[in-house]
Parts: C-alpha cells; structure tokens; sequence
C-alpha cells in the first residue's frame, strides 16, 4: 500500500503552478523501518520523469517542473 510521503510545490516552463507528489512503499524488515520509492506523480495522477534532483517532466510532455524546496527528490 503506497502512502504519500512528500508534496512539493514547483513552477512548470509552462508558467503555472504544480504540485509534486512522492509515494513510499513502507515495509518492516528484521526490526528495520524500510522505504521503497513507489512514484513521482503530480497531484492529479499524471506520472513524472526525474531529470535531476528537484528537477522533473511530465510524461507524455515537454514541460518540465522545478522544485523550489531544497530538500525535493
């Protein structure tokens, strides 16, 4: 079950306003707490490539999102 672990907001080449959805898989491992990336999607489900670290593109577009948070994947 994939749960929501970071929003970030970033600023598309388009001029408008995004926001950056990352889902974890959690899992428990001989007394460990383990995070496996699940997907990089936007806030209404559209998928997104990973450029760089807070760099990302829609799939299926040109567009291409910055995050402004230091810490966005």
């Amino acid at each position: 079950m994939a749960v929501l672990k970071h929003l970030y907001h970033a600023l598309g080449s388009d001029g408008r306003d995004y926001e950056v959805h990352v889902y974890v898989e959690p899992a428990h491992r001989s007394n460990a707490f383990i995070e496996r990336l699940e997907r990089v999607c936007l806030s209404d489900g559209r998928g997104l490539d990973v450029i760089a670290r807070r760099h990302y593109r829609i799939i299926d577009t040109d567009i291409t999102l910055e995050a402004s948070d230091p810490e966005a994947i």
